[in-house]
């Protein structure tokens, strides 16, 4: 070893921990990303593809500039540069809210840990060759970390495929585990839930209504594929839960086959079917055969629940070999029917009627919209065919609260009204919302919205169609995103709304922050729809 001092030392080690900070902070940014979109490669790689530009900043090669230090024959003006260069690029960091943050899962621990264990054989890598070969092989050797910096989300994505068998194995080891626990419960009724949009709703309120006869456990929030419902399985099903109601979500064909496979539903119930995930199904039939993967799971003694309004619905319920139970409001020869809907800002009544004994009763909800009467009516068939009368069902749907983030109202200070509909991102679903809206008296009608997604080479036309919506029942319009929201304001023009009342605000925080600076007494204000982070445009 060449030239070695204790200042060049020093200043190697606070190269190595400049370096560090630097590059663990990006990876744990990627790594956020890379959950963000499923740990699914491809994914990722289009998102750095549509990102490439933020993510492969060019000022992070700022630290070669750190080798003009050899032309001074000597290393300590290389480490001192680089040194101060990577601090500041640290220090100077883009550090943006994140609306989901990075949850550390074991996968997510095991590819950081992978992460940070490439990086330390490279700084040992460092070491040695400084050590065998002297302060030239040194400088080449940074030279070599500053690009493995500039590319760590390749890094990541092969560390994530390397570690793919090993994940395989683990989940399938999860998958087996919680697969033998389910056989010993040989009492459990387990109810499957899908549907394009209101399956989550639709899960809320058959807990609340059969949580007063049987002891009930729902996949929480939109825990949803079959790890995190192996999750629930392993760690909150106990033998003493008479009903398990599990929400079945599905990005690509097999996903809701895979669930049921491990959960051998009993009853399976469709709530409705919409072109929504189209990057990945493609055609609204291959969102169809998915959500049948559900149906065709069910033995011959299984219960099938429909709702008959739904086109394809109906398709699928008359191929259907075991026991249909169908709903429904306007269809013909329902087994559960609903009449005498009356709708307002305050949810809404209606009168059920059920064909099997010709009973009646009826309801009252705090829900809004005609949308989720049907997710309503949905819960009321399974119960009822679980037993309960329609009688005993009326008192639980009255207490039933807003499910967060759908069309949850909130009324605060100088009689405005907020409309959270976050979790909304379908074409049906913010339609539905506009309706909702336009029922609800006030001062002005304000929607702060950054369109839709995932709906492959149909997202435009959807999106111009909502733009049109939007024009017809807001006095004011937000939209989040300036690039994002192109076909929203395609929509707008196309109606010839003002440009007086429309403002594009780069991001939600600046949308929130001109809603602030406008917001007057009286308004009702609809947020439809939160992108999460990896379609942030920041």
């Amino acid at each position: 070893m060449l030239g070695i001092t204790y200042a060049v030392m020093f200043f190697f080690v606070l190269a190595l921990i400049g370096y560090g900070c630097h590059t663990v902070w990006k990876i744990k940014k990627q790594l956020h990303i890379l959950q963000l979109n499923s740990y699914f490669n491809r994914r990722y790689l289009g998102w750095l593809n549509n990102k490439k530009a933020q993510v492969f900043n060019l000022k992070e090669l700022e630290p070669l500039l750190a080798l003009v230090g050899m032309f001074f024959q000597g290393p300590l003006i290389v480490l001192v540069l680089f040194t101060l260069i990577y601090f500041r690029l640290f220090l100077i960091r883009p550090d943006l809210p994140e609306k989901k943050p990075l949850v550390f899962t074991p996968r997510a621990t095991r590819l950081f840990v992978f992460s940070l264990g490439f990086l330390l054989a490279i700084y040992m890598g460092v070491i040695a060759i400084w050590w065998g070969k002297g302060d030239f092989w040194l400088e080449m050797s940074i030279g070599l970390l500053v690009i493995c910096n500039f590319f760590a989300p390749f890094l990541l994505m092969l560390i994530n495929l390397l570690l793919l068998p090993l994940e395989k194995i683990i989940q399938y080891w999860y998958f087996r585990d919680a697969y033998r626990y389910l056989r010993t419960l040989t009492n459990l009724k387990v109810i499957g839930i899908t549907g394009s949009f209101g399956k989550t709703t639709t899960k809320y309120v058959l807990m609340e209504i059969l949580r007063h006869r049987f002891n009930v456990l729902k996949t929480p929030g939109s825990y949803n594929t079959t790890m995190g419902i192996t999750k629930v399985i392993r760690s909150e099903l106990k033998p003493i839960h008479d009903v398990f109601v599990v929400e079945m979500g599905a990005k690509k064909p097999g996903d809701i086959r895979e669930i049921c496979e491990l959960v051998q539903p009993q009853y399976g119930l469709i709530t409705a079917i919409g072109e929504q995930h189209l990057e990945e199904f493609k055609t609204l039939e291959n969102i169809k055969k998915t959500k049948n993967e559900l149906i065709e799971a069910l033995l011959e003694h299984g219960v099938a629940f429909f709702n008959m309004d739904d086109s394809s619905c109906r398709e699928l319920a008359s191929a259907t070999k075991c026991r249909v139970v169908s709903y429904g409001i306007e269809a013909d020869k329902l087994d559960y029917r609903i009449l005498d809907i009356t709708l307002d800002e305050h949810g809404s009544s209606f009168r059920v009627i059920c064909a099997r004994d010709n009973s009646q009763a009826i309801f009252q909800t705090k829900l809004l919209g005609k949308h989720n009467i049907y997710n309503i009516l949905g819960a009321i068939a399974v119960a009822g065919d679980l037993g309960m009368p329609l009688s005993e069902m009326v008192y639980p749907l009255k207490q039933v609260s807003a499910i967060p983030h759908r069309l949850e109202l909130k009324k605060v200070g100088n009689n405005i009204i907020f409309i959270d509909d976050a979790f909304n991102s379908n074409p049906v679903g913010s339609k539905m919302a506009l309706e909702v809206l336009g029922q609800i008296s006030g001062k002005r009608k304000i929607i702060i919205t950054p369109g839709m997604i995932e709906l492959g080479v149909k997202e435009n036309e959807y999106n111009e169609h909502f733009g049109e919506y939007i024009a017809a029942v807001c006095d004011y319009v937000i939209l989040v995103g300036k690039k994002q929201t192109l076909a929203l304001q395609r929509g707008l023009k196309a109606k010839q709304y003002s440009e007086e009342k429309l403002f594009i605000a780069a991001d939600f925080a600046m949308a929130k922050k001109h809603l602030e600076q406008i917001l007057q007494a009286g308004d009702v204000v609809l947020f439809e729809n939160d992108l999460p982070d990896n379609y942030s445009e920041q």
